[in-house]
């Protein structure tokens, strides 16, 4: 035991706290009661207790660090609402043993400023010192030493040991970060341990392309635990590589404007790990490290400050699995290459920037009918095909893609049996109105308001048409329907202007046509073509191009 344990605590405090009588040396970040030191290092204000060091936890919490207790946790901070100050959330201090994973083991960080001065990563995430010193960077926590254990593997480490007795880490696939190794906990007890980095919050955010501030009465927002990370991303100088703005007396790097600069109210600020990039790699930070993704702040010009909206994240899924969710009737490939098409007609790039985040978002409302205002040429995915090119020759030939083709986006594939239409299909394909039929379930089921006759009878009728929409676009689709046996279709031209057709009300119904007339009247049809492949090697495929 220490011969003077006042002069131990007091040593131990020093370690972690500033001084209040020279907190105008720290850099405040606005009104969150967050502080930078000119090491980059972060405090809160945490009252009478004091202004203490803190970092993230894998949880997402903001942690005070006890470096002088390794593997005891801190205590955990919450900001008081509505002051500039954070308080102890002591039922966070310590959790039950049979509830804490093996993966919330305390990690020894290194402070930014001797991060920074580590080499880039290389291909695998590595990054060395001086004296050759292995480093990872890992996802929502910072930068490690590591040493490969006896088995190979990388373990946290520190100088002060020579064999690694950290947690077990691992490159994230198509990554430059790391993250702990998943550990083989029940599923019982996953299920109760709260969201860690393998089991993340919903999150939700509304953002409106023309005024993409928010609703009159946006829905609420899923909170996160932590709607203040964003704070650490801030630099004490500017930088010279990119552009920042300024939140308090802190630098914060952006995301590139991009072409609405002049009509978009929202600046994205970035994240230190993740940079502007292309689609491929903005699906896996979504996938793998969503606390990646950019953070929006809006200006308030009667108290020119800038609003930062961390309790929400953008994006809570992949843009794949966004389409997916709306679209229920599209194949994988189909949701994810409508998704790569909405990011580069966003973006107006290949690289993702400010505009293209804010006109994606407020794409996935539309979609979704949580907003009536549209984002030009992004209104539908069938809005996004391109028309249907041909061959060279006289004849005007289509080649038709197979449903698991990775492509860009020429035609949407949907997945026949997602429908109980489907098998009322299969047991007479043949049978008059069947196909047509399949057709309109299966456009139902991905949200399509599809316009039957009154005389459902009539939908025998040949040739084979349906007339469709989605409930707050303009737009009104013509299909055509048929069966296709080959992995081509001919488009040949029609014999008369599809609205002089006599037949035409029958076999759509009246509410059909009177709608296709006035959309018409406006130039807001889009032509299609459509039905159902059927190949001798593979499974039947229903597909839509666009025909003019």
């Amino acid at each position: 035991m220490s011969a003077n344990p006042t002069s131990d605590a007091e040593m131990a405090t020093r370690m972690i706290s500033w001084p209040r009588n020279k907190v105008d040396e720290l850099f405040s970040i606005a009104d969150t009661g967050l502080f930078m030191s000119r090491q980059q290092q972060l405090y809160a204000d945490i009252g009478e207790e004091g202004i203490f060091l803190i970092r993230a936890n894998a949880r997402g919490d903001y942690q005070v660090p006890l470096p002088f207790a390794p593997g005891q946790p801190g205590p955990i901070l919450t900001k008081v609402p509505g002051q500039a100050q954070w308080k102890i959330t002591r039922e966070g201090m310590v959790l039950p043993i049979a509830s804490v994973p093996v993966r919330q083991e305390t990690l020894e960080i290194i402070p930014r400023h001797l991060a920074d001065k580590l080499t880039s990563p290389d291909a695998n995430g590595l990054r060395y010192d001086k004296l050759k010193r292995t480093y990872v960077d890992v996802t929502e926590e910072g930068t490690v030493m590591v040493r490969k254990n006896t088995d190979g593997h990388y373990q946290a480490s520190s100088t002060s040991e020579l064999i690694p007795s950290g947690p077990l880490l691992e490159n994230i696939e198509g990554m430059t970060l790391w993250q702990r190794k998943a550990t083989n906990t029940p599923a019982s007890d996953a299920e109760d341990s709260g969201p860690t980095p393998g089991k993340r919050p919903r999150l939700d955010e509304q953002v409106e392309a023309a005024n993409p501030v928010a609703d009159n009465n946006p829905p609420a927002a899923t909170l996160n635990d932590n709607p203040y990370l964003w704070a650490s991303w801030g630099k004490i100088t500017k930088p010279d590589s990119v552009e920042s703005i300024m939140i308090g007396q802190l630098h914060y790097p952006i995301v590139p404007k991009g072409p609405m600069a002049d009509q978009l109210p929202l600046v994205f600020i970035q994240h230190p790990e993740f940079a502007p990039s292309r689609f491929e790699a903005f699906e896996r930070m979504l996938q793998e490290a969503p606390s990646l993704q950019p953070v929006a702040t809006s200006h308030h010009a009667a108290t020119n400050t800038r609003k930062v909206d961390g309790a929400a994240r953008l994006f809570e899924k992949t843009l794949t699995q966004q389409v997916a969710d709306v679209y229920k009737g599209f194949t994988e490939p189909t949701s994810r290459a409508v998704a790569k098409r909405l990011f580069e007609l966003s973006n107006e790039s290949a690289e993702f920037n400010g505009s293209g985040l804010a006109r994606m978002k407020q794409t996935f409302r539309y979609w979704e009918g949580k907003s009536n205002l549209g984002v030009p040429r992004l209104g539908d995915p069938l809005d996004m095909l391109p028309i249907a090119s041909s061959n060279d020759g006289a004849r005007r030939i289509v080649e038709l893609h197979a449903p698991d083709s990775v492509t860009p986006l020429q035609q949407l594939n949907f997945n026949p049996e997602s429908t109980h239409a489907w098998q009322f299909y299969t047991e007479l394909p043949n049978a008059p109105g069947r196909l047509s039929l399949l057709l309109a379930s299966i456009l139902g089921h991905s949200g399509y308001k599809v316009f039957l006759p009154a005389n459902v009878e009539n939908v025998q009728l040949t040739p084979p048409t349906l007339v469709f929409k989605r409930p707050n676009h303009d737009k009104v689709y013509f299909l055509k329907v048929g069966r296709v046996e080959t992995d081509a279709i001919e488009i040949l031209p029609p014999s008369m202007a599809e609205l002089d057709d006599p037949h035409l009300k029958t076999r759509i119904g009246d509410e059909a046509h009177q709608s296709l007339v006035a959309a018409d009247a406006k130039g807001d049809v889009v032509w299609l073509m459509g039905g159902v492949q059927h190949l001798l090697a593979g499974s039947p495929s229903v597909f839509i191009i666009k025909e003019r």
